[in-house]
């Protein structure tokens, strides 16, 4: 009995690991079959991405009388060395006499320049000339709005503070008061196209341009800021320009060297002549008259400049602004034994302008020149070469929170247009706060 059991316990286990074995073998078929079914298809992906490139064909290059001329010497040679003689060979270099001018000619051709017969040309970085950016940028005051005008406003009078232990009821006049003016900020904007052909084989040149336009618009805004009479037609901007500093007046009607006018504020309003102050300016001892080039500059006239600024306004902001033509002639002068007058005082070690009797000295080129550029009647204009004031109370410029800089694709086909567009407004704050220079002319 326990015999047959064992048997079919025997048979049992036996169908079992038959069955196994024929199982694993199925899973092993299946896997081996996906994974060459996987296989065939990666290798088929691959000679189909092998198929579609594109094989540069195989440029020959072509044929050239000086090739065909080494070609043949090389194979005279090597028959040369192949027949064991060595003793002697007449090598042939060429046909007939036309060959070898032909030859001679393409010699010369390619060893003169490789401009224009296939010599790789480089380029060097674009570049745009130097501009002057605004100097007056960091020597005024500068203020930002939201706004499309601005107001200044200014406490004018006096108190009448009296003497005395008994409290003063208006003992002294009060002449307390308040003078206003207001600016619209005016518009300085451009927009011009480039050809996208030019913006894609010139690297480089839409960073230069853009960069350039930004110096250009600071060139604009400094010529305007000195130059520019906002109450009239003008090369600087006129009546859309700034209120520049040559148009304020104080100068006195008929020059006279060595004297020097009172400050005062302008009228006051919200017209388009409020705040037209008038400034302190001082005369050159002897006038540049209508001589080109003069400068009759001298030692006390630069003393009794910087004497005719209240002492009040000799505050570490107070800064001379000069035209380089009037610092020249400044630092050319000379004591009687024609030794110069300036050696250290206007120089530093690094060869950059530094100060004059202790003052800053900012070079503005934009500022007039202090004689006539070409020859005219006497004292046709008044030229003011040369500002001394401090500055954080005597000027301010009123810029528009944010400069527009766009980039159009699309706005001219085969082109990309550019837009630049900033708004600002500047004015003589404190009149008391300057003096300025006049070398030659009438009054303003």
């Amino acid at each position: 009995m326990s015999k047959e059991i064992l048997e079919k316990l025997d048979a049992i286990e036996a169908s079992v690991k038959t069955e196994a074995a024929a199982a694993a073998e199925v899973k092993i078929n299946e896997a081996i079959a996906a994974a060459e079914a996987a296989y065939a298809e990666k290798v088929s992906a691959l000679e189909a991405k092998v198929a579609g490139i594109q094989a540069p064909s195989i440029i020959k290059p072509e044929a050239s009388i000086h090739a065909g001329v080494n070609r043949s010497v090389k194979e005279q040679l090597a028959q040369f060395f192949k027949s064991g003689g060595r003793v002697e060979k007449e090598l042939k270099m060429f046909e007939d006499e036309s060959h070898h001018a032909a030859y001679m000619k393409e010699a010369s051709t390619l060893t003169g320049s490789g401009a224009g017969i296939g010599g790789r040309t480089a380029y060097d970085p674009v570049f745009a000339a130097l501009r002057l950016a605004n100097p007056m940028r960091g020597v005024s005051r500068t203020v930002a709005t939201d706004g499309s005008s601005y107001q200044f406003r200014a406490k004018t009078g006096n108190a009448g503070a009296q003497w005395g232990y008994t409290i003063q009821n208006n003992g002294g006049a009060t002449t307390e008061s308040t003078t206003i003016w207001q600016l619209n900020l005016q518009d300085l904007n451009v927009q011009f196209p480039i050809r996208t052909a030019a913006l894609d084989d010139i690297d480089g040149l839409e960073a230069n341009v853009v960069d350039d336009m930004l110096v250009e618009f600071s060139q604009a805004e400094g010529l305007s800021m000195i130059q520019n009479s906002d109450q009239a037609a003008g090369t600087y901007g006129g009546t859309d320009g700034l209120r520049g500093l040559d148009q304020y007046a104080g100068a006195a009607a008929t020059y006279a060297g060595g004297s020097v006018t009172t400050a005062a504020f302008g009228t006051t309003g919200t017209g388009s002549t409020s705040g037209l102050h008038s400034l302190a300016t001082y005369d050159q001892l002897t006038t540049n008259a209508n001589t080109v080039g003069a400068g009759n500059i001298t030692y006390k006239d630069v003393i009794n400049f910087v004497y005719s600024l209240p002492q009040q306004y000799w505050t570490p902001n107070a800064k001379f602004v000069i035209n380089p033509v009037l610092l020249q002639q400044i630092r050319g002068l000379t004591d009687d034994q024609k030794r110069p007058i300036y050696i250290d005082g206007l120089s530093r070690t690094d060869g950059i302008v530094g100060q004059l009797l202790g003052f800053d000295v900012v070079v503005n080129k934009y500022v007039d020149t202090p004689s006539q550029l070409t020859t005219g009647a006497a004292g046709t204009a008044s030229l003011y070469p040369m500002y001394f004031a401090d500055w954080s109370r005597f000027h301010t410029i009123v810029d528009r929170l944010n400069m527009v800089m766009r980039r159009y694709d699309q706005t001219l086909p085969g082109f990309i247009t550019f837009f630049g567009e900033k708004r600002l407004a500047t004015s003589v704050v404190d009149p008391f706060a300057g003096v300025r220079y006049r070398s030659t002319g009438t009054s303003t």
